[in-house]
């Protein structure tokens, strides 16, 4: 398989941790220190000039501006696949409205409910596709946690680790056009890993979804009742585990291609926020030169971060910052404990010729 074009959609203007502080009543410096990130984005479900209101105004974006780098037209896709934790609707599935947006018709549609694995389960899956007789498809990630904001903003309602949970995260898309002949340019896929490690341990992740009924009250930090929270962390099971997993992951993957770490050009790290990125990064042993990382400016965008972090590393390698040669992407989610990462091939467009 080869990613022959890849994109990245992030909505708005970046929030900045003072942004967050003057318009939600929460703590610069407290921000700065409890997530590491600078900044993030979201949607503007009352939008009306253009900023992407939901999940499915997000893919649709990221899926366009895939096809137009990839200088494709939308009738040589064969499958459409979203990866997302935050559909719009249970039905119809948002990748099916993402597909009529596209122009794409007859042809099968996968949407897959992930987190931060989501990217990588989607291109495992798409792989698959591709070895059975389809040719080129369309993979999307993407995420809006706007919505698992309370709408009155009563900041004084919600406990302190879901107002860092809150600020940690934000709204983007990324996709990637993939292709079954490894002739060309773009980046061939040499090993995709995806399993879960999760039995007999508790989620560390989770995000509910209600009913008609909606959340039931429960207490709130301040003892009168509130409405439950759709999201919870075990922010203490993800530090102690999530860099230990992304090791094996990393060691697995250059086993596998054999190659040592030190000697791969672009590593991209699992992405839950910037001192967690920053202590997996130490972790790894890898160099700030050979990461690729962006959550510190983009915020934790769940299913759309590793598309994210492939094109920002096409784009260095594109602009001479970087060279080419080998990408190791690790991911780890902490929902229910899956890992998964992806070692890639950077083929300049000379490689077409050779081939040729």
């Amino acid at each position: 398989m080869r990613l022959i074009a890849l994109s990245e959609v992030l909505p708005g203007e970046p929030v900045t941790n003072r942004d967050m502080a003057q318009r939600f009543g929460l703590h610069e410096k407290w921000l700065d220190r409890m997530t590491g990130n600078r900044s993030r984005h979201f949607c503007d479900p009352a939008s009306s000039d253009g900023v992407p209101k939901n999940t499915g105004d997000l893919a649709t974006a990221a899926g366009e501006r895939a096809l137009a780098a990839a200088g494709v037209a939308p009738s040589t896709i064969d499958f459409l696949i979203l990866t997302t934790g935050s559909p719009d609707h249970l039905m119809p599935a948002t990748v099916n409205t993402v597909a009529d947006r596209l122009g794409l018709n007859d042809l099968p549609t996968f949407q897959l409910t992930s987190g931060c694995a989501g990217a990588l389960t989607g291109l495992y899956t798409a792989q698959a596709l591709l070895a059975g007789g389809l040719r080129r498809g369309l993979v999307i990630g993407a995420d809006s946690v706007v919505k698992l904001w309370p709408a009155d903003r009563d900041i004084k309602r919600i406990k302190s680790a879901e107002l860092a949970n809150f600020a940690l995260f934000g709204d983007g898309a990324g996709a990637a056009v993939v292709d079954a002949d490894d002739a060309g340019p773009g980046l061939v896929v040499e090993h995709i890993l995806l399993r879960t490690v999760g039995k007999g341990r508790a989620p560390a992740q989770l995000v509910r979804w209600y009913g008609a009924d909606g959340a039931p009250m429960v207490p709130g930090p301040d003892g009168t009742e509130v409405r439950e929270s759709m999201g919870e962390e075990d922010y203490k099971a993800i530090e102690q585990n999530v860099p230990g997993l992304a090791c094996t992951v990393l060691e697995e993957l250059a086993a596998t291609v054999g190659c040592r770490t030190s000697d791969v050009e672009h590593v991209l790290p699992p992405q839950l926020n910037g001192v967690m990125a920053e202590k997996i990064r130490r972790r790894m042993g890898v160099t700030p030169e050979q990461t690729v990382s962006c959550v510190a400016d983009t915020g934790n965008n769940g299913n759309a971060l590793p598309f994210i972090q492939l094109n920002r590393t096409m784009q260095r390698i594109g602009a001479g910052t970087g060279v080419g040669g080998r990408i190791l992407v690790t991911t780890i989610e902490s929902s229910k404990w899956i890992i998964s990462g992806m070692a890639l091939r950077h083929q300049p467009q000379e490689a077409e010729h050779d081939a040729a």
